[in-house]
């Protein structure tokens, strides 16, 4: 018995309607994320080719004496964020910002603070990345070493060897910035 055309196609319409509305499982991340020159901070501008990756040594209150630098939102890479620095200090705090990276706040034995950040492969354009698996090392360091980030500050102790690129933030009042308001971001590597 042959099906009438109409009844075919009805079926067909209604089995596509019927779709299920809930979230599917996939491993694809689907949050898009970040502002404020976000491509410099997630190394996938164009000036991304032109860093060192031979890290330097460095010192919080070293990074602590170099002057402000003004940026847009639209700033380019600048020189010295073509820099990579490892930095030994203690994480004091951490937490989960609204753009998904991990905060951490960075202290030296003289209380000189700064922040690094690590950003989130669960953002689409960052899970892109050539670099996403350094930053998800980085993520899986905190959760196993201090514990899973929440959206608010968690204490630490942790003395560290912090590795990644300098960045130029913009003047805000972010728990722990540094007095010029440089930054590790991204942060590459804890050991």
């Amino acid at each position: 018995m042959k099906l009438p055309i109409f009844f075919i196609l009805l079926c067909i319409i209604v089995a596509g309607c019927s779709k299920s509305s809930a979230p599917t499982t996939s491993n694809a991340p689907q949050t898009e994320c970040g502002v404020e020159r976000w491509s410099v901070k997630t190394l996938s501008d164009t000036g991304t080719a032109s860093i060192s990756w031979t890290p330097i040594a460095s010192t919080i209150a070293q990074q602590n004496t170099f002057p402000e630098v003004s940026v847009s939102e639209e700033e380019t890479r600048l020189s010295f964020e073509k820099i990579v620095v490892s930095i030994q200090c203690t994480i004091s705090a951490y937490k989960k910002e609204d753009d998904s990276d991990i905060h951490l706040v960075l202290l030296d034995a003289q209380n000189d603070s700064m922040i690094g950040e690590i950003p989130s492969v669960d953002c689409q354009e960052v899970a892109g990345s050539p670099y996403a698996s350094d930053f998800q090392a980085a993520s899986q360091w905190v959760t196993d070493n201090l514990g899973k980030p929440s959206t608010s500050f968690k204490s630490a102790k942790a003395s560290v060897t912090i590795t990644g690129v300098q960045f130029q933030d913009f003047e805000h009042e972010e728990v722990g910035h540094a007095k010029n308001y440089r930054e590790i971001h991204p942060v590459i590597k804890i050991q």
